[in-house]
C-alpha cells in the first residue's frame, strides 16, 4: 500500500457499509479519499474520527450516481479541486423488493436500480479514467460487483431479485470490456478489477425490505472483509491484474 500513499481515490456510495469501510482503510494507509454519496455529511462525520500521522485526508461531496449531470458536476469539482485522481472504487449499489411481472407499477424503482448499479458505474468510470490518465501515473478502477453477477440463485420467501442480477452480470461483462479497452489503448498503467462478495452484513437488505428474515440467517461476511480484499488488490505489483476476486463466508451455500 505504500506506493499509493498520498494518492487520491474516489469512492462512490461512501456514506455507509462497504464504501465507508473501504474509505476508512484507505485513510489509514495514507490514501486521500474523495467520498461521493447522496449523504455526504455521513462521510464527513466518520472521516473526522480517522486522523493520525501518515493518514490520508477525507473530502466529502454530494453526488447522485443515478444522474449523469450530477456525476459530471462531481468530477468537474474534483478536477477543479485536485487536478487528478489515481483510484476509482465504484461501490454505489441498491436492491429493490419488487417483481418485474408483478402488479405494482415499478418502472421508477427498476430504473433506479439500473441507473445506480450499472449506468452510474459506467459514467463514473468514464469521468474518472480521464482524470487518472491525466495524472500520467499508475491507476486502478475497482468495481464492487456481487456473487449475483456470476450466478442466478432461486430467491427466498417468494422474493424476486428482479433486475439486480442483470445489473451485476452487466458489471461483470463491463469490467472485462474495460480491461480489453485498456489493452487496445496500450495502457498498462491502469488496471480494472471486479470484486464480487457474497452476502454482506450491510443495510442494503433492510432498505430493500428484501426478505430480511431469510438473509438474516444466511452466513455473511462483514464490510471490513470486502475492504480488506480491495486493499489486497492495491498491494499487488503494477504488472499483476487480478481481474476478478470473489469472496464469501466459508459456510455460504450459494
Amino acid at each position: 500500500m505504500e506506493k499509493w500513499k498520498g494518492k487520491f481515490a474516489v469512492i462512490t456510495g461512501a456514506s455507509a457499509g462497504i464504501g465507508a469501510e473501504i474509505a476508512k482503510d484507505f485513510l489509514k494507509n495514507g490514501i486521500n479519499v474523495i467520498g461521493l454519496a447522496r449523504r455526504p455529511e455521513l462521510i464527513q462525520q466518520y472521516g473526522e474520527t480517522i486522523v493520525g500521522e501518515g493518514y490520508g485526508k477525507i473530502y466529502a461531496h454530494k453526488c447522485d450516481v443515478t444522474s449523469l449531470q450530477s456525476i459530471k458536476d462531481a468530477f468537474k469539482w474534483i478536477e477543479d479541486q485536485f487536478g487528478v485522481i489515481h483510484i476509482l472504487v465504484n461501490n454505489a449499489g441498491i436492491l429493490k423488493s419488487l417483481k418485474i411481472l408483478g402488479d405494482e407499477d415499478c418502472g421508477d424503482k427498476i430504473n433506479e436500480v439500473i441507473q445506480t448499479n450499472f449506468n452510474g458505474l459506467v459514467h463514473c468510470s468514464h469521468e474518472a479514467y480521464r482524470l487518472i490518465k491525466k495524472s500520467d501515473d499508475y491507476g486502478f478502477i475497482i468495481n464492487i460487483n456481487s456473487n449475483a453477477g456470476h450466478r442466478i440463485f432461486f430467491p427466498a420467501s417468494g422474493m424476486s431479485h428482479n433486475v439486480y442480477h442483470g445489473t451485476k452480470f452487466a458489471v461483470t461483462a463491463t469490467s472485462e470490456i474495460m480491461r480489453q479497452e485498456l489493452i487496445m489503448q496500450e495502457n498498462d498503467k491502469v488496471r480494472v478489477a471486479s470484486v464480487s462478495p457474497g452476502v454482506v452484513d450491510t443495510e442494503i437488505f433492510a432498505k430493500a425490505q428484501a426478505a430480511s428474515s431469510f438473509y438474516g440467517n444466511v452466513p455473511s461476511i462483514k464490510p471490513e472483509d470486502v475492504a480488506n480484499a480491495v486493499s489486497y488488490l492495491l498491494t499487488t505489483p503494477y504488472y499483476v491484474n487480478i481481474t476478478e476476486l470473489t469472496i464469501k463466508h466459508v459456510s455460504q451455500r450459494f
